[in-house]
Formats: structure tokens, sequence, C-alpha cells
């Protein structure tokens, strides 16, 4: 039923835990793709003489996440294609309650829970699935769906182009955007079936160029959203305001983002004000945590209270 592709790059201190949290699943019914991108640890040797036959260990040279993760779906079995990080891990009942979105939406083609950086509870009681049609709009606050916590149908890579190699920063996210545009609904199980490693990220080190990004991407003239709704120009604009600042470290970045600003179809004026300061400030104001809260607490009001289109 499942492919679950864990793309592993120098995560000896916790590929384990991901692949065992799979393993300790209360469904059984799935196959295990570990995908070594040139890991230099050992990390990949510590798979397949921990694991043998219980995973499938595919080695690479390092090309990247996005490279994993499509070679994995290149040799999935399974229509059903699940990702998990190797520096994160699942609830033991992650996988049964996939499966139930797929008992009683068995149209389902894309699906997902919530996450914890935090100790998840032990048991999960029949938690909510929401039916997403509107995700564009949902997603300006929230994307909801994760490297580690989203199963797709294969039939999406497919028909259409997979994960981005050239994407450093949101790779994941210009998936999941495609394939909503692409199947037309989602499902999302509002429990936290996933635990998510902040220590162990590596996402959270390093800003990336922008050219590199989804907010880049998505403003591409030739992006692959099919969709006349309207609703997709409001997210582009609402997410590249309510993120851009984050990437304002550099001055290459900030010049870059202004020209990204230009490209909105609404300018949300009283947002556009903050952006109007110079890149001194945002400088400063992004190796201030309390500053930088500041500046995404009064971005979130404007759209929640002024600009609620």
């Amino acid at each position: 039923m499942f492919s679950i592709i864990i793309p592993l790059f120098n995560k000896a201190a916790y590929v384990q835990r991901a692949i065992d949290s799979v393993l300790n699943q209360s469904v059984h019914e799935f196959e295990i793709i570990v995908v070594d991108d040139g890991s230099t640890d050992e990390s990949g040797v510590l798979v397949f003489s921990t694991y043998g036959q219980k995973v499938k260990y595919l080695h690479q040279e390092n090309h990247g996440v996005s490279a994993a993760r499509n070679r994995g779906v290149e040799e999935a079995k399974f229509p059903y294609i699940a990702f998990l990080d190797a520096d994160d891990y699942w609830h033991p009942d992650y996988l049964f309650w996939m499966k139930s979105v797929l008992d009683r939406f068995p149209e389902a083609t894309l699906f997902g829970s919530s996450y914890s950086n935090e100790e998840m509870p032990v048991k999960i009681e029949n938690p909510i699935t929401l039916e997403i049609d509107d995700y564009f709009i949902k997603a300006v606050y929230n994307t909801l769906f994760t490297s580690s916590s989203t199963i797709i149908h294969q039939d999406f890579f497919k028909q259409n182009e997979g994960f981005k190699a050239h994407l450093i920063k949101g790779e994941d996210i210009d998936v999941w955007l495609r394939a909503f545009a692409w199947f037309g609904k989602a499902y999302y199980v509002q429990a936290p079936l996933m635990h998510y490693d902040l220590d162990a990220s590596d996402s959270l080190k390093n800003t990336p160029s922008l050219s590199c990004t989804i907010f880049t991407e998505m403003f591409k003239p030739d992006y692959a959203i099919f969709t006349k709704d309207s609703s997709w120009s409001v997210f582009q604009d609402k997410y590249l305001t309510l993120n851009l600042y984050q990437y304002f470290d550099s001055g290459a970045n900030f010049s870059m983002g202004q020209n990204l600003l230009k490209q909105r179809s609404n300018s949300y004026p009283l947002t556009q004000i903050l952006y109007l300061l110079p890149f001194s400030f945002f400088k400063f104001a992004l190796k201030h945590p309390r500053l930088k809260k500041l500046i995404r607490n009064y971005l979130k009001f404007c759209f929640r209270y002024i600009y609620t289109q």
C-alpha cells in the first residue's frame, strides 16, 4: 500500500530512530526505501548492516535531497508514496490513520497529518480529518503538509515533474502546491502523528539565496499551477509578503526580494511600509528574535484583520 522514502545524508545519529518508527507501525503493508545521498559519516553502512532486507537501500553520489526523493519515487512499487526525513520519526499509528483516510475517502490522492516538535501523545483517538478544497486560502498561514507527514499518489510523479533539484528551500512546498492544483483536493488529519526534530534539522541553520527558494520559483511565468482560481494569486502575494523578510540577511537577497515584491498583484500598503525599510534594519532585526517575532506578528495582523480577502 505505502512506499516510504527516507532520503539520507549524514544522519547516523538519527536514522535508526526514523526507520524503527516505521517498522513499529500498527499497519504493516509497506516498503521502506532508504536513498543514501552520498553520506560520509557511515550512516549508509549503519542502515545496510542493521536492517538488511527489511529496507531497500540505495546509494548514489551526492545530488541533494530532491534527487534522493525522486530516486526513491522511481523505485517505489506501491501506489501511495510517503516521505520521512531521516531525522524525524512517526507516531506508531501514523500509517493506521493515513489508511483510515483512504478507507473513508478512497479517492484521496494527497493527504497528511499535523506534527509536533515535542513529545507525541501515546495514543491518538478519533482525530478530525479535514477535506480541503480551498488549500491556497488555508496555506497562506500554514502550508499544512511537510516532508515527513505527507502521502501522495504516484500518479502525480508519473505525470508531473517531481522534486526540483535546484530548489534548496521550499522544494517540498513546491510539490504540495503543484499536487493540490493537479488533484484539486487534499485531506488533513488534525493530530500530531510525526515528530519534527528541531535540534537535528539542517533547514534552520542556513539562509539560501532567494533564487533557490519557492518564492522565486512560484513567480516564474511558466510556474505549473493549472488553476484559474483567484485564490492562487492571493496566496502568491500573501505568502511572499509574510515570509520574505526572513531572507533579508544579505544584500543580494534584499535586492532580489525587492524585485519579487514588485511582481505581486496586490502590494497590501500597510505591509509594504515594512518593506520600504532599508537593508540595515532587516539585517539587525534578524539577529534579534523578539524584533523578528514582532515583524511576523505585524504582518499576520494585517492579513487577519485588514486584508482579509
